[in-house]
């Protein structure tokens, strides 16, 4: 009986501690509010204000860190960004207290260590956040961490290796590490293509063909060309950054991440029991923004989608729901098992063993939800010189929905210049339901 009643006491204490948790989605989404105000600043008060380290350390580091780098504050971002990485090794090795409780009571038992595409865009993030600062050196260490990391997940297209590779390519083409950068981007060709929302971005094509002919890779030249030719659309012109010029690199990154529910829904299990469970799913929100228009003078160039963060959670999220399924299934007949136990003592203490089970039973809703929707990108070679930028941000029809200006932008000959714009409108932080599939994309 002692045994019964301690085993019911740490149950109820979970259920407690499970049911303290509601009121997560209220404080993401006054961070996320601020945000959509152009508050970075304000939202890293809400989210230290608000967030709990404990399992969530790796979380609370991840968010504060794109905050940081919307308040353009890249060094504190690269601090937050590397502090998860070295968290995130010492907890991917699970220990047994959290396998027993996730397996017992519900998976936010677990430290949040993220799927394996928000660990890329650790690497990612932290790339470019040095690209940004001119720290090209830190960039390179980045990207060749980045390379041990998409080779022990086999460069998998869910994980984001597409434009992970791409943006490694870049950074060896910036060093002048040519052989390097073609490496990467043959990668990245081979990761966008095995990529379930298969498309080539038009910044890959242009490097691959400008690449092959600068290191004289004729016939890999004509595969590209025909290649590319197939797909449709005008074929990007080859034109090396002339010597006396230099490259603006600007990225997009626009919206937010899709949001993680939970549903309960009816399972039968093996032995033919109906037992509830809670699993988790997407709420979509397409960007607002999908794309910019960048002016200089008479002269204007769009970006291009190079990743769709919505599409690689949905996906990941899609491949894991048969091992989320089974665990929540063995938890329910745990939970059931542990109620005809207590049946055997009194009713009582049945009813409140079924009341904590129910309390417990939570789908894991934890995501890096500061992440955006999705990136694009633009290289632009221009001469030397101070430049005035104006950015039309578009829709998916086209049509202009904010504009911003970039003043006394320099361009040094030889040298890129890398910049960055995180756009989030009201209008990005209401789902659309949660189904994914938009019927046509703009790359």
């Amino acid at each position: 009986m002692h045994r019964r009643r301690k085993g019911l006491r740490a149950v109820l204490a979970a259920a407690l501690a499970v049911g303290g948790c509601v009121g997560y989605s209220d404080w993401v989404g006054q961070m996320e509010r601020q945000i959509a105000q152009d508050n970075p600043n304000e939202a890293i008060a809400v989210l230290e204000d608000h967030a709990a380290a404990g399992r969530n350390a790796v979380l609370l580091l991840l968010n504060r860190a794109i905050l940081y780098r919307m308040a353009a504050d890249f060094e504190r971002s690269n601090a937050d960004l590397e502090a998860a990485k070295l968290l995130i090794d010492r907890l991917s090795v699970t220990s047994v207290t959290e396998q027993t409780g996730a397996l017992t009571i519900n998976d936010t038992m677990r430290s949040f260590v993220g799927e394996p595409y928000e660990q890329v865009l650790v690497h990612v993030y932290e790339a470019l956040n040095y690209l940004e600062m001119g720290q090209l050196d830190q960039a390179r260490v980045e990207v060749l961490q980045l390379d041990v990391e998409l080779n022990a997940l086999g460069d998998d297209p869910l994980a984001g290796a597409g434009f992970a590779r791409y943006l490694s390519g870049l950074v060896f083409e910036t060093l002048g590490e040519w052989d390097d950068a073609m490496i990467a981007d043959r990668k990245a060709f081979e990761a966008y293509r095995r990529a379930q929302t298969f498309f080539v971005p038009t910044p890959l094509r242009g490097d691959l063909l400008r690449l092959t002919r600068h290191l004289g890779l004729h016939d890999e030249l004509a595969r590209y060309r025909k290649e590319f030719e197939s797909q449709g659309g005008a074929l990007q012109k080859i034109a090396d950054v002339p010597e006396d010029s230099g490259e603006l690199v600007f990225t997009l990154h626009s919206g937010l991440a899709p949001v993680k529910r939970e549903a309960a829904t009816g399972v039968t299990t093996m032995d033919g029991r109906m037992v509830m469970v809670s699993m988790p799913y997407y709420d979509v929100r397409p960007p607002r923004v999908t794309s910019a228009r960048l002016h200089i003078g008479a002269v204007a160039k769009e970006t291009a989608t190079v990743d769709d963060i919505e599409a690689l959670a949905v996906g990941s999220l899609e491949k894991r729901k048969p091992e989320i399924l089974a665990r929540a299934v063995a938890r329910a007949v745990i939970k059931y098992n542990a109620s005809n136990e207590a049946q055997n003592s009194s009713e009582a203490l049945a009813f409140m063993v079924n009341v904590a089970g129910i309390l417990t039973e939570r789908a894991d809703t934890r995501s890096w939800s500061t992440l955006p929707s999705r990136i694009s990108l633009l290289r632009w070679p221009l001469t030397a010189g101070h430049y005035r930028i104006d950015i039309d941000l578009l829709g998916d029809d086209g049509v202009v929905v904010a504009q911003r200006t970039l003043d006394d932008v320099s361009i040094v000959a030889g040298q890129k210049r890398f910049l960055s714009l995180h756009w989030v409108s009201p209008d990005d932080l209401v789902p659309v339901g949660g189904r994914y599939g938009r019927s046509e994309r703009r790359h």
